[in-house]
Parts: structure tokens; sequence; C-alpha cells
């Protein structure tokens, strides 16, 4: 027993230290790049609870975080190739297979897993079924293949030799939110996005096909080489991927836990 005891409590030790000189580097960082906010590049899908955490943060450090949105691919675009006046330093696309891209480019410092969503539609009329979905005359928003949700959707349906029926009916979009502001505003009947936008339109209804499972956004959030402040990028992708901190925002939003490591 006091053997135990003493491994938890060196343990302990340890990570307050760890947490005391975090803080330090990151208060001695900031003196450095004065008032300079933290950039993060966010899918368009995530935005809700990306810009609760960020407050959060903010509120809890003081650090000012800026967020630019766009389509996964967009945003892989923007950090391969980046701006002198205005580098980002963290990156947070939809799915975890951009990350992996980037991460081939030599772009990423280091990632954590912050959880998982799930596509769904998202429905003014009734639907039940991938037939409902796919009625004559109906057509169906989708983001466009650069966005996370265009290309899982796309590569989930076609290994089950399903795109050809949804193609007919497909009306593109840029990213997941336009897709679903296209069903709000009843541009279109029906639009496929992820559970977590789904769940900021109440006002419609939110339709679960079997033919949709499977595609799944594994979500991490990644620090940049390029950061200008990397203390401080580290700093707040461990405060998004603590449970109890910002992943309790991800959780709130719909995204599954991340898978504990094997």
């Amino acid at each position: 027993m006091k053997v135990v005891l003493r491994t938890h409590l060196v343990a302990g030790v340890t990570l307050a230290v760890f947490a005391g000189l975090l803080l330090e580097l990151v208060r001695l960082e900031a003196n450095a790049t004065g008032d300079r906010p933290l950039i993060v590049g966010v899918a368009a899908g995530l935005r809700t609870p990306t810009e609760t955490a960020a407050k959060a943060y903010t509120a809890e450090t003081g650090h000012r975080i800026e967020l630019r949105f766009g389509a996964s691919e967009d945003l892989l675009t923007r950090t391969s190739f980046p701006q002198v006046a205005e580098t980002t330093d963290l990156f947070l696309p939809a799915d975890e297979s951009y990350v992996r891209i980037a991460d081939d480019r030599r772009l990423i410092e280091r990632s954590w897993p912050l959880g998982a969503m799930h596509a769904v539609v998202l429905t003014s009329v009734e639907i039940g079924s991938w037939a409902e979905l796919l009625r004559p005359n109906q057509r169906v928003a989708l983001g466009q293949p650069g966005s996370a949700i265009g290309k899982l959707t796309r590569e989930r349906l076609h290994a089950q030799g399903l795109w050809n029926e949804l193609a007919p009916h497909l009306v593109e979009t840029g990213t997941v939110t336009e897709s679903a502001n296209a069903a709000k505003v009843r541009a279109v009947p029906a639009a496929i996005v992820w559970n977590v936008v789904a769940r900021s339109y109440p006002q419609l209804k939110t339709v679960e096909l079997s033919e949709l499972q499977g595609c799944i956004g594994t979500v991490r959030i990644a620090t940049l080489k390029q950061s200008r402040q990397p203390v401080q990028a580290e700093a707040f992708a461990r405060f998004m991927a603590d449970p109890d901190r910002g992943g309790r925002y991800f959780r709130a939003a719909g995204l599954r836990a991340p898978e504990p490591p094997k």
C-alpha cells in the first residue's frame, strides 16, 4: 500500500510540476509576442463547440483566440501555404485524415483526439428511409468533396454502391454549414450534415439512416510547426482535449468521446 501511495504521490507531483512549467513558458512567450492572438483554422461543422471552448479558454487564461472557419480541404491548403502576415497556430479539421496529410507534409508538431461525429439527414419533411430521401425530384444538399462531410459521405456511399443513387439528387454546397442553412430556408428539403451541426437546427428533423452509418469524422486538434507561439498553442490544444475543460463542450455538442489508447 505504501508503494502505491508513493507512486501516486510522485505522479501527482510530476503533473503539477509540468503544469506549472507550462504556465510559466506561456507567460514568457506572451511577453515576447505581445497581444497577438492564437489563430486556429477550424472546420465549419465544429463552429459551435469550438467558439464556446475558445471563449472559456480566454476567460480562464486571458489569452485571445481567433477562429478561421472553412472546409477542411481549404484549411489544409491555407496551412500548407501560410501567409507571412498571419500564420496559423493550430489546425482543427473535421476528420483526422486531413491531419495525417498535414503531418505527411511535415506541418504538424503534435495532435490530440477530441472525439468523433457522424453523418445524419437534416430535413423539413418526413423522411424515414433511404428510399424516402431519394423521392423523385427531391434535392439533397451535401458539402463539396473538399469538405470532410462531402469527402467521407462520398467514400462511404461509393463503398456500398449507393453513390449513383444519390448523385442525381445532389445539390453541392461549400461547407456542411451551408448545406444545413439550405435545408433551414427550404431551398432543399434535406441535407446530409454532421450530427454536431444538426443540433444547431432544432426547428428541423434529424434522421439517422443506416446507409450513412460508418460515415464518421474523427476529430483531432493539431499544433503547427509554423506557429509563432508554440507554447501557447500547445496549452490551448491541451485545454481542448481535457475532458473536464474544453472537451466537455465537444461532448455537449454531440461528439463521442475519444477512444482510450490501446
